[in-house]
């Protein structure tokens, strides 16, 4: 039930992510001549799904040397 849950809430968030970012290139082009109240949430909200990506998700915005550091060598597999 957890691991659905998990899938759940990252399909919504990548949803989410992928609407604000197609909002926002679309205001920048001039597509948007009257955006609506959905589109200003969306692209309001582009910051803070963009940060939580960095932080979280990405592979850049975390601590990686700790992620990339050797085995031990007196540790058994």
């Amino acid at each position: 039930m957890k691991r659905a849950a998990l899938l759940a809430a990252g399909f919504a968030y990548m949803v989410l992510l992928i609407e604000a970012l197609r909002a926002a290139v679309a205001w920048w082009h001039g597509e948007l001549a009257q955006p609506g109240w959905s589109d200003i949430a969306l692209i309001a909200l582009l910051p803070a799904l963009i940060w939580i990506w960095w932080r979280y998700l990405s592979p850049f915005g975390r601590d990686c040397q700790k992620c990339a550091l050797p085995p031990d060598p007196g540790q058994t597999p």
